[in-house]
């Protein structure tokens, strides 16, 4: 039987910002229960999105994520960490 394990992320409360999961760095900001940038915009420009986990702000902290909790994102043929490659 395969390991579960749990890690807890987001290591601010602060509801008003989407943060990184690894570095905390801002990458957008919630007003009105919109993102800004949009998460488009956040995507197109580099940041990763990782359903049911939150962002990480580039491809470095998702492989330093990665090796910090000996965890394994899905990566695409590139070695990509992105679960949105065909389309978001």
């Amino acid at each position: 039987m395969d390991k579960i394990k749990i890690l807890a992320t987001s290591s601010t409360n602060d509801e008003n910002f989407c943060k990184c999961q690894f570095c905390n760095k801002t990458i957008a900001e919630f007003k009105s229960d919109e993102m800004f940038p949009s998460a488009q915009t956040c995507y197109n420009n580099g940041n990763v999105p990782v359903p049911n986990f939150g962002w990480l702000c580039s491809q470095e902290c998702a492989s330093e994520f990665e090796k910090k909790y000996d965890i394994k994102f899905s990566r695409t043929a590139e070695g990509k960490v992105d679960y949105y490659a065909d389309g978001f």
